[in-house]
């Protein structure tokens, strides 16, 4: 509901809330309408996946408490009223009548409807921060990307616990990797940093290296790492990447887009494509990202004009010709290919004479 009241268009998921059963609803309709069925029967919930990518996902209304301040709940089923009153914030505690009383109308208990229209974000009820700190991550990603505003108490209980925030915990880690990968990540970073997190980089230069991002994934032939793992790499402390809860291939291209901005300075003082090609070819896509948000432009002209050069010699020519197999050829080759970049290798049988001058150590 909150996105259609700000007239946002429709994801490509819906949203039902049961008073009941929700996941025989939806095996009944996954047989009926041929999808996929996907039950979590501890929360008493259900995905139902369709041929066309969309998919919607159905949960059993109820109530929840917490043991302890980051644990899973504990679920018992719950009346309609339930359900939205133990949600995080009034704006998602918003729910369109389906069926039987009410059919039709809108149910807004909480008042997000002026919330919304206040474009503010306010918590349902004192402590929900503490009973689940990813709540925080969360509140930080829908103000960034709706251009929302906390409102005081909510602030104030969102500095009280910001510094205890910790990536390690799984659910914080899948909320701040959602949080990173949306467009406004940028600024959710910096509301976060303002109100205590601990995991922003603190480095003045974050933010322009978060905005330069997305121009650089969208030069020609750039490759294509996931731009939220990128974003870890860029706008979270590089001390805080290792002990989070984070996929551990997300953890690693945040380790090479990190390193790509340390090469950004021998890259762009690369005097010839040979040597920018020596820096970048077999380095990381990650790594390739990080030298270029690092102000080596060149590493774009590499991708579309430099990256795929291939020589007229092959491997086989140079065994053909007396070569034995081993560290020769590669040699022989990476020299062949620097030739061929700087523009001095000529035809076929110039750069076979150049390979096999490579290969015996005379170029």
């Amino acid at each position: 509901m909150r996105d259609a009241i700000l007239g946002v268009p429709h994801g490509p998921d819906l949203d039902l809330v049961v008073e009941g059963d929700a996941i025989a609803l939806a095996r009944a309709l996954g047989r009926a309408l041929g999808g996929r069925v996907l039950a979590h029967e501890r929360f008493g919930t259900a995905r139902v996946e369709f041929a066309h990518g969309r998919h919607m996902d159905m949960v059993t209304a109820r109530r929840e408490t917490y043991s302890r301040p980051g644990a899973l709940p504990d679920v018992t089923p719950g009346t309609l009223d339930d359900d939205l009153g133990r949600r995080d914030f009034t704006v998602n505690a918003i729910a369109f009548v389906l069926h039987g009383d009410g059919i039709g109308g809108i149910l807004d208990p909480h008042d997000g409807s002026a919330d919304i229209r206040a474009e503010r974000i306010r918590l349902i009820r004192d402590g929900a921060f503490q009973e689940d700190p990813s709540r925080l991550v969360r509140a930080l990603r829908y103000a960034a990307r709706l251009g929302f505003r906390m409102d005081g108490a909510t602030e104030e209980q969102a500095r009280a616990v910001a510094s205890s925030v910790d990536l390690g915990a799984s659910r914080v880690a899948d909320e701040a990797a959602r949080m990173l990968d949306e467009d406004a990540a940028p600024l959710a970073l910096a509301m976060g940093e303002a109100l205590g997190l601990a995991w922003p980089d603190p480095d003045d230069r974050r933010e322009d290296r978060l905005q330069a991002l997305p121009a650089a994934l969208a030069r020609p032939a750039a490759p294509a790492p996931p731009a939220w793992a990128l974003r870890l790499g860029l706008g979270v402390r590089p001390d805080a990447v290792p002990a989070s809860a984070m996929p551990q291939w997300a953890r690693a291209v945040a380790a090479e887009v990190r390193a790509g901005l340390e090469l950004a300075a021998q890259v762009s003082s690369a005097s010839r494509p040979s040597q920018v090609d020596a820096l970048l070819h077999g380095r990381p896509a990650a790594m390739q990202v990080g030298a270029l948000v690092g102000g080596a432009e060149v590493v774009a002209t590499w991708w579309a004009q430099w990256r795929d050069t291939t020589p007229l010699v092959r491997g086989s020519d140079l065994v053909a010709a007396g070569v034995p197999a081993g560290p020769a050829i590669g040699r022989a080759l990476r020299v062949v290919r620097a030739a061929v970049l700087d523009g001095a290798a000529g035809d076929r049988d110039a750069q076979l004479a150049l390979a096999l001058a490579g290969a015996r150590g005379d170029a």
